[in-house]
């Protein structure tokens, strides 16, 4: 059977991998990647070919950076890429990520936006709604957001789709507000949906599990034969990383748990028999919070302010690169076959 302890392993890699390998490798948790030991570097025996979808990633010696977060739970993490595939994880796991999100106080859930700031927002998340709507195969009469933060992308999917049923999904009993039109689930209690969802999008959310495989197969449940799911995931490979270091906001530690580039993003979605529509790159947000991070502060009015003065520079800067700030991914679950 697989471990399922890696994303090589989610990916394909069998026990026959896993036990040729298990003396070289230290596992953090069950149902967890696994990493090197620290200060030990792999063998010859050891994989040193990543396709990111049938070997084990090789995530060397020492981690590509250490971040303190001052989280509680999770005080100083380090983040380990793997030198082929690209694919990171973020170390310790954690079995649990819930504790992280208690009392809806992270980022996840910014609602302290002045009145202009959310007139702007309300704006592009109407305009983005529009775009999600028009990759579905046929026009969706069941739509979900899932982990649905502070509810702005469900309450616009509900606003342009009013011949739909919207369902924002998230961690907690309650909703995060006001829903104008979208109903709101939490996760356990979202079960009357399975095998019934024309459109699900997923943003900025896969990468909150140490465990991204679990979590698409809790998503693709949802969806029916032939329905569309549009997720978007921080790039690792962002061209402000090197430019922000440990303040850079596609870290967001300890909140993200794994790291995808765009070769490991494509090959978990292909490992789970889901065909890919369309793949894009995403100029997101990073400056503001980066820098609001790099200063110490909480991300507010003035970094969003800096931010759109510096779009255009931002824009051309991943345009040029090759290296956006995110990640977008649409993909289509087969009218006739099962999903992993």
């Amino acid at each position: 059977m697989d471990c399922g302890l890696c994303f090589g392993c989610v990916n394909g890699a069998r026990k026959l991998h896993c036990d040729a390998f298990r003396k070289f490798w230290r596992v953090e948790a069950a149902s967890r990647c696994v990493v090197p030991m620290r200060g030990a570097i792999p063998t010859s025996s050891a994989p040193q070919v990543c396709d990111g979808l049938h070997h084990l990633c090789s995530y060397g010696a020492t981690p590509r950076i250490v971040i303190n977060t001052g989280h509680p739970a999770s005080p100083v993490v380090e983040i380990w890429q793997c030198g082929m595939c690209r694919h990171g994880v973020t170390r310790p796991a954690m079995e649990d990520v819930s504790v992280l999100y208690a009392g809806r106080e992270s980022e996840d859930f910014l609602a302290r936006d002045p009145s202009w700031v959310t007139q702007i927002k309300t704006l592009a998340f109407l305009r983005l709604a529009r775009r999600l709507v028009a990759f579905a195969q046929v026009p969706p009469k069941l739509i979900v957001d899932f982990g649905t933060g502070n509810g702005m992308l469900a309450r616009s999917l509900a606003a342009i789709k009013s011949d739909a049923r919207v369902f924002a999904l998230d961690f907690f009993s309650d909703p995060p507000g006001p829903m104008e039109g979208a109903a709101y689930l939490p996760f356990e209690k979202a079960s009357s949906l399975t095998g019934k969802v024309d459109l699900l999008v997923g943003f900025h959310v896969l990468e909150h599990d140490d465990n991204p495989g679990r979590l698409l197969h809790k998503m693709t449940d949802l969806l029916r034969p032939g329905g569309t799911a549009i997720l978007e995931v921080p790039n690792i490979d962002c061209v402000w990383t090197p430019w922000f270091g440990t303040a850079c906001a596609n870290w967001y530690a300890p909140f993200h748990r794994v790291h995808f580039s765009r070769r490991s993003l494509a090959a978990l979605f292909t490992q789970h028999g889901l065909e890919i529509v369309d793949q894009q790159n995403i100029c997101g947000p990073t400056i503001a919070f980066s820098l609001a991070n790099r200063l110490g502060c909480k991300p507010g009015a003035p970094f969003f302010a800096v931010g759109l003065l510096f779009r255009p520079v931002q824009w051309l800067a991943e345009k040029l690169t090759g290296r956006p700030s995110a990640l977008r991914i649409v993909v289509r679950k087969p009218a006739h076959a099962d999903t992993q």
